[in-house]
C-alpha cells in the first residue's frame, strides 16, 4: 500500500491555488470581479465480477495455470542447426505461471478536490483558472515484482504508479501543466485568458476544444486526447469525455461573422493521450509489453483547425478541418536494449538487447499465452511472429526463422520459450521464464476534414416529431495511420471515413414530470474499431490467426428522467456493438441539499452476445463490471 504521507502531499499541493476565504465566494478585490467554487468529492466502484484484469500481472489469465509446451519435431528441426548443446528432439514440458492472483474487491478509490476561480478584469479581459487534485488510496491487490523475482526494464515496470508518465527510461509528466507522484496528481484542467470584443473572442491558456456531439463517439471531437488514467471511460457516460478530455496549451478564436455564421480557429500544443499506467486497474495494454513512449520526438509540434458553423434556412451546417499529430499513437516491435543472458546460453543477452525481447518472469510464458492475448490485443499472433524475426536480424542468431501457419508458429514459439529458461526447462529447470516484448510508441501527422448538418423537426405539440433535433457528422482522414497487427516497422495506411448519426428529444410523459431527455447514435467507421484499432486484427484467437472485419458500427441509447423538484434525476446509457457486445449503465443522481451530490450507477459488460469476443470492442474491459459511488460537497 502507498505511503499515507502523499497525501498531505497532494493536498498541500492543491492548497497552493486554494485558500478557505476563496471557497464559494463572489465579489470584487482591487477592481476585479471574481467568483470562486469547488467541490471535494470521494469517488469509489466496487466490483460485481470475480474476474481481475487480465491485462495486469496478477489478473493475468495463466497466472498458477500449468500449460503443456511443445517444441515440436519441425521447430525442433528448424532451430536445431548448430545448437550450442544438446537436446532430443521434440522438446516437450510444462509450465505454471509465477504469479499470484489477485482477488480485489475494489477497481477505484479516489479522492478528488477542484475548485475553480473567475476573474473579470473588465468588458472585455477575463479569466479562468481551475485546479484539480487527486489522490489514489491504492487499496488494491498491488504487483509486487520482488514476489516473482522481476527485474524488468523501464521506469514503471516495478511497482505500480498509477499517475507519473513513462518514457521508457526516466518518468516524468507529459501534461506541461501537472505535477504527479505514484498516486496523486495536481494539474489546471483550465488555465486561460479571455479577450471578447463585440463579434471576436480569444482564449489563450490550457484549455479545452470540443466540438461536436460525444456520447462515446467522436467525429468531430479531435482537438484534444483522452486521459485515461483515472477511471478509463468508465464514468458517468451522460458527461461526454469532460473529465477525460485532456487540456492542452492553446489559442483560440472565435468570431460572429455575422447572426448565422461563426468561424472557430485553434492553433495548440500537441497532448498525446494518456493510457493508464501498467498494473493499475484500469491498464489495457497488456504488462507482458514494454512500451518506448517516443513522445520527446513530437512535443515540440503544433496542431491547429478550424471549423465553420451556421444556418441556413432550418438547416445547420458546419464544416471542419484539423492538421494534428494523432494523439493516440501508434505501435511497433523495437529494441529490448536489455542486456540480460538466458539461463543456460551465455553471451545471449546481448544477442536479445538487439531484439524486442527482455528475459524476465513478467513476459509471455508459453504459445498459449501468446495467442490467447493477441487476439485480446486485437493483434495477429504469427505474423507479429515473423515480424519479430524478420525485421530484427539478431533473432535469426538465435536460430529464428519465420514460420508458415498457426501450428509451426507454437511449435517454435513454444520450442524458444523452453530453450530460453522457462520453467520446467530441459536446459537449466530453474523456472526463470517469460519473454517480454517491447514496443515504441510514435505519433504521426493527419489531416481530417469533416461536415456536418442538423435538422429541427416541427410536428404536433407533444408528438415524438416535435422538436425533434437531428444531427449528422462525417470526418474523412486520408491516408491515417494504424499500428499493424504484426507490430511491424511498416504501419498500416489507410483513408478513414468515420460518421455519426445523433437523434435527440425532450418529451414529456407526465404534467407531474419534467421531459424526459432522449438520445440515438449511431457510428460507422470504415477502418477501425471505437477506440482506433485498425479491423484487419479482429477475430484471432488461441487456435486462430485473426481474421479481420469489414467496418464497425455501434448504437447508443441514453435518456434522462429529472424528478419533481429536481431532487432525483435518473439516467440510462446504453452502447451497442453490432458484432455482438453490449455496455449498460443506469445510474441514480441525488441532491439533497444545496452543497450535497450522490450518484450512483452500475456498469454492465457483455461481450459473450456474438460467437467471437474477439470481434467487438467489449472484450476489452468486460472484466470491469462494477458499482460505482461519488459522493461530492461543493463550496
Amino acid at each position: 500500500m502507498k505511503n499515507n504521507n502523499q497525501l498531505a502531499t497532494a493536498i498541500s499541493l492543491v492548497s497552493l491555488g486554494l485558500s478557505s476565504a476563496a471557497w464559494s465566494a463572489n465579489g470584487e478585490l482591487f477592481g476585479i470581479d471574481y467568483s470562486s467554487s469547488g467541490f471535494i468529492r470521494v469517488e469509489a466502484a466496487a466490483k460485481t465480477v470475480s474476474e481481475e484484469n487480465p491485462f495486469n500481472q496478477r489478473g493475468n489469465v495463466f497466472n498458477g495455470v500449468t500449460v503443456d509446451r511443445n517444441g515440436g519435431v519441425n521447430a525442433g528441426t528448424l532451430l536445431g542447426l548448430n545448437l550450442p548443446f544438446s537436446v532430443g528432439l521434440p522438446l516437450t514440458d510444462t509450465a505454471t505461471r509465477n504469479g499470484e492472483q489477485a482477488n480485489n474487491d475494489f477497481n477505484f478509490t479516489q479522492v478528488r478536490l477542484e475548485n475553480t476561480l473567475q476573474l473579470r478584469f473588465s468588458d472585455n479581459w477575463s479569466a479562468t483558472a481551475k485546479v484539480r487534485g487527486i489522490f489514489d488510496a491504492a487499496q488494491y491487490d498491488e504487483f509486487d515484482p520482488n514476489s516473482v523475482n522481476s527485474n524488468a526494464a523501464g521506469f514503471l515496470y516495478g511497482e505500480p504508479n498509477y499517475f507519473e508518465y513513462d518514457d521508457f527510461e526516466t518518468g516524468g509528466v507529459q501534461n506541461r501543466l501537472e505535477v504527479a507522484g505514484d498516486n496523486y496528481m495536481v494539474d489546471f484542467p483550465s488555465l486561460y485568458l479571455d479577450y471578447q470584443n463585440g463579434p471576436i473572442l480569444v482564449r489563450a491558456g490550457n484549455q479545452q476544444i470540443a466540438w461536436g456531439q460525444a456520447l462515446f463517439f467522436r467525429v468531430m471531437d479531435v482537438a484534444n486526447g483522452l486521459d485515461l488514467r483515472r477511471h478509463l471511460i468508465l464514468d458517468f457516460a451522460s458527461e461526454e469525455y469532460a473529465d477525460e478530455r485532456i487540456s492542452s496549451p492553446a489559442i483560440r478564436v472565435s468570431y460572429q461573422l455575422n447572426a448565422s455564421w461563426e468561424l472557430d480557429m485553434y492553433a495548440q500544443a500537441f497532448q498525446p493521450t494518456v493510457y493508464a499506467n501498467p498494473n493499475t486497474p484500469y491498464n489495457v495494454i497488456a504488462s507482458q509489453f514494454t512500451v518506448h513512449d517516443r513522445y520527446s520526438d513530437a512535443n515540440e509540434e503544433i496542431n491547429s483547425g478550424f471549423r465553420l458553423k451556421g444556418n441556413i434556412g432550418d438547416f445547420g451546417l458546419q464544416f471542419m478541418y484539423t492538421n494534428r499529430y494523432n494523439p493516440d499513437g501508434v505501435f511497433r516491435w523495437t529494441a529490448s536494449n536489455v542486456n540480460r543472458d538466458a539461463p543456460g546460453i551465455p553471451g545471449s543477452g546481448l544477442i536479445l538487447s538487439q531484439t524486442p525481447l527482455e528475459i524476465d518472469p513478467t513476459g509471455v510464458w508459453s504459445a498459449e499465452e501468446w495467442f490467447t492475448y493477441a487476439g485480446m490485443a486485437r493483434l495477429d499472433g504469427v505474423e507479429g511472429l515473423n515480424k519479430l524475426i524478420t525485421d530484427f536480424p539478431a533473432s535469426q542468431l538465435l536460430l529464428a526463422r519465420p514460420v508458415n501457419g498457426i501450428d509451426a508458429a507454437k511449435e517454435e514459439l513454444d520450442l524458444f520459450f523452453i530453450l530460453t529458461g522457462g520453467a520446467g526447462s530441459v536446459i537449466t529447470g530453474n523456472g526463470m521464464g517469460g519473454l517480454r516484448g517491447h514496443i515504441e510508441r510514435e505519433y504521426k501527422r493527419e489531416d481530417i476534414f469533416a461536415t456536418g448538418f442538423s435538422y429541427i423537426f416541427s410536428g404536433e405539440p407533444g408528438s415524438w416529431l416535435d422538436q425533434l433535433i437531428l444531427n449528422f457528422e462525417v470526418s474523412f482522414t486520408p491516408d491515417r495511420t494504424f499500428t499493424s497487427p504484426d507490430l511491424g516497422q511498416d504501419y498500416l495506411v489507410e483513408d478513414e471515413f468515420i460518421s455519426a448519426l445523433v437523434l435527440e428529444k425532450y418529451q414529456r410523459f407526465s404534467r407531474s414530470f419534467p421531459a424526459t431527455y432522449f438520445v440515438f447514435q449511431w457510428m460507422h467507421r470504415t477502418e477501425s474499431d471505437l477506440f482506433g484499432r485498425h479491423l484487419s486484427g479482429m477475430g484471432g484467437t488461441i487456435n486462430n490467426a485473426p481474421t479481420g472485419v469489414d467496418a464497425w458500427d455501434g448504437l447508443v441509447l441514453a435518456l434522462q428522467q429529472p424528478f419533481p423538484g429536481l431532487v432525483w434525476r435518473a439516467d440510462l446509457s446504453v452502447l451497442y456493438d453490432t458484432r455482438g457486445g453490449v455496455f449498460v449503465q443506469p445510474a441514480l443522481k441525488w441532491k439533497p441539499s444545496g452543497n450535497w451530490n450522490i450518484e450512483a450507477f452500475y456498469t454492465y459488460i457483455d461481450d459473450d452476445i456474438s460467437s467471437n469476443a474477439n470481434e467487438n470492442i467489449m472484450q476489452t474491459f468486460d472484466w470491469a463490471e462494477e458499482f460505482g459511488l461519488r459522493v461530492a460537497y461543493q463550496f
